[in-house]
C-alpha cells in the first residue's frame, strides 16, 4: 500500500513540473514577442547619395537634389508626407511638400539664399519620425566680384578615414577651413600648384584654414592614412 501511494506521489510530481516548465516557456516566448521589428517603429535619414554639404552660388539651385530615406519597421515606407524648408533669406526648396515614392525617398532642389557662407535646410516627416528632422548644410560662394563664402572640409574616421567633403569647386578667394571631427590626421598639400600644410598630424579638436587667391587645382592628403594617389586625400578646385 505504501508503495502505490509513493509511486501516485511520484507521478503527481512529476506532471506538476512538466506543467510548470511548459508555463514558463509559454511565458519566455510571450515575453521576447517574436523578436521581430516593431511594426510601428518609423524612422528618416539622408538617403544616399544625400546631397548633404554641396558648394553652390548665391541665389542659385545646387548641382543635386537633397534626399532623405523615410522607413516604417526597417523598410522604406511609401506615401509619407515630407516638408522641405530652410530659414536663408531668398532660399527655398522645390517641391516645399513631397511624397515619398516606393523607395521611401523623397527628394527637393535647394535655392540657395542670397547671402554667402553656410547655410541650412531639412525636412519634416508628417507624424513625426526618429532622426526627424533631417538636416542639411550647403556653402553659398558668393557672385562674381562679391565676397566668397567659406567651405568647411571635416576629418573623420568614423566609417573609414576620409575628407568630407573629398571634392569641392570654390571661388577664387574662398577660405576653406578643415575641421578635424575624430582620428589623428594632417592636411598635407601635394604636389602644383600647393599651399601651406597643417603641421603634424593631430587629433581633435583642431582645425586650419586656407584662402584660394589663385585658380588651379590643388591635391592634398592625409601623411597618417593616405597618398597624393590613394587612399584619405582631397581635392580643391578653385576657379
Amino acid at each position: 500500500m505504501h508503495s502505490e501511494v509513493a509511486s501516485y506521489m511520484t507521478v503527481a510530481a512529476c506532471l506538476l513540473t512538466a506543467v510548470a516548465v511548459a508555463a514558463c516557456g509559454d511565458y519566455s516566448g510571450s515575453d521576447l514577442g517574436g523578436g521581430g521589428p516593431d511594426p510601428a517603429a518609423r524612422s528618416a535619414q539622408r538617403a544616399d547619395p544625400s546631397g548633404n554639404r554641396q558648394t553652390g552660388s548665391v541665389g542659385q539651385d545646387l548641382d543635386a537634389p537633397v534626399r532623405i530615406v523615410v522607413l516604417r519597421a526597417g523598410e522604406p515606407e511609401a506615401g509619407a508626407i515630407v516638408t522641405w524648408s530652410s530659414p536663408a533669406n531668398g532660399a527655398s526648396l522645390t517641391p516645399a511638400v513631397d511624397t515619398t515614392g516606393p523607395d521611401g525617398i523623397s527628394a527637393s532642389i535647394w535655392h540657395l539664399g542670397d547671402q554667402p557662407g553656410t547655410q541650412t535646410s531639412q525636412a519634416i516627416v508628417a507624424g513625426g519620425a526618429d532622426g526627424a528632422p533631417v538636416s542639411f548644410s550647403a556653402t553659398a560662394a558668393g557672385p562674381d566680384g562679391g565676397p566668397p563664402g567659406a567651405v568647411e572640409v571635416q576629418l573623420l574616421s568614423s566609417g573609414g578615414n576620409r575628407f568630407e567633403p573629398a571634392n569641392v569647386t570654390v571661388a577664387v578667394g574662398t577660405t576653406v577651413t578643415w575641421t578635424w571631427v575624430g582620428g589623428f590626421h594632417d592636411v598635407t598639400s601635394a604636389g602644383n600648384p600647393s599651399f601651406s600644410s597643417s603641421g603634424a598630424p593631430v587629433a581633435p579638436p583642431r582645425s586650419f584654414s586656407h584662402t584660394f587667391p589663385t585658380p588651379g587645382t590643388y591635391l592634398y592628403f592625409c601623411s597618417v592614412h593616405g597618398s597624393p594617389t590613394a587612399g584619405m586625400r582631397g581635392t580643391i578646385v578653385v576657379q
